[in-house]
Formats: C-alpha cells, structure tokens, sequence
C-alpha cells in the first residue's frame, strides 16, 4: 500500500520474516494446522505494514469495532471489514452467499450515507435512500446477540441462533416486513419472529404511566 514498514517502526524485512511464519502453518500429508490470529491494529489503522503483511495470508477474518461497541452492538464485529474465502457459493450454498452480499451492499450504502445524515440530516435523502438507512439500522440490531458469558453484566439471558433462523431474519428484514416495527424490537432477540412480541412489550411499557 505504499507504506515502507522500516519508516513506521518496523524492520525492513517485516514482510518475508511474516510469510516464513505464516507458510509454515500449512497442511500436510502428515497433519493439519489450523491458526487462530489476534491480530492488533495500530490506532485502527488497516494500511499499517503489520496488519497488511498479516491479513494477506488469513483465509478468514473477523474485525471487531471500537465503535460499534460504544452503541451497544455485541458482538462488536464490523462486518463490511470483516471477510471470508470460504463464503462463496460452492460452500455455504447460493442462498447464504446471495443474503450475505445484499446485507454487505445495504451496510455499504449506509455507511456511505452518514457523512450526509451528519451534515444535512436524514430528511434531505431520498425516498429510497431512507427505506437503505431504516434497512440497514435494522440489520444492524438484528445481527447482535446476547451472550451466555454476559448474562450476569446485562441480564439478558444468552440465545444460541441457529443459522438458519439467521438468514431467514436478515432476508425478511431486506424484503422490508419489518418497517412498521421499532428498531429496539429487533435488539438482542434470536428468531426474528420474536420482534413482534417484543414490540408488544415496548408498547406496552410507554402506555404505563410514569409515578410521580
């Protein structure tokens, strides 16, 4: 990317001492080897030598955000900088691929949005503009998920979401059959189905009258 790693701090010969160590986690006709990374990103910078030189050798790889924790979206996992070369077609079917690739696209176009939300407000996108943003807000609350390690800091009881329940969610939410819900109703639940009783529940507690 243009960077010379010895100008940031680096030896100059970080790249060849990286591909040794990394062609070294290989198969072979005697064993397996399957490396698990915690990679960490100077200042979230992704064009700095180390994480370059680190990320082109991983087949997978799962980018957590400082960010999306702040809002309260666990896992914290940024999915358009996050990425797979297992996800292709012939692995996790034409279906699984189709979904994930419309979900990328909508959070794609909304991030691209934000600059302008932040400037003009949402009331100056158009119409179709709009419906990406409320897409994406809700893809964005439906993909998180309370953890079974974490019900005793949120005292929300952990869910196990199968895949299944995952893509059928997702799908119904781009084919817009949740625009008449609240954001919030999609938070923290696990079959998609479950936002309608949870917007039971929320209508329910603004109705209750606040004691004085």
């Amino acid at each position: 990317l243009g960077q010379m790693p010895s100008r940031l701090g680096y030896q100059p010969t970080l790249g060849t001492e990286l591909s040794k160590l990394e062609e070294r986690i290989a198969n072979t006709d005697t064993g397996a080897i399957t490396s698990i990374q915690a990679v960490y990103v100077p200042a979230d910078d992704f064009t700095d030598p180390a994480a370059v030189h680190t990320f082109a050798h991983l087949s997978s790889s799962i980018v957590l955000s400082r960010k999306r924790a702040s809002e309260g979206l666990y896992p914290a996992i940024e999915p358009l900088q996050s990425s797979s070369k297992m996800a292709t077609p012939g692995i996790v079917g034409e279906r699984h691929y189709f979904l994930a690739q419309e979900i990328r696209k909508t959070l794609a176009q909304y991030s691209q949005l934000k600059d302008i939300i932040a400037m003009l407000g949402i009331e100056q996108l158009s119409a179709e503009d709009r419906n990406v943003v409320a897409r994406a807000r809700r893809l964005e609350r439906f993909l998180t998920q309370p953890f079974f390690t974490t019900e005793q800091f949120t005292g929300l009881k952990g869910r196990l979401v199968s895949r299944e329940d995952a893509l059928d969610g997702c799908e119904r939410i781009l084919n817009d059959e949740f625009t008449k819900y609240p954001e919030n109703a999609l938070y923290m639940i696990g079959s998609v189905d479950e936002a309608k009783e949870k917007t039971k529940s929320i209508k329910s507690e603004k109705s209750v009258p606040a004691l004085e």
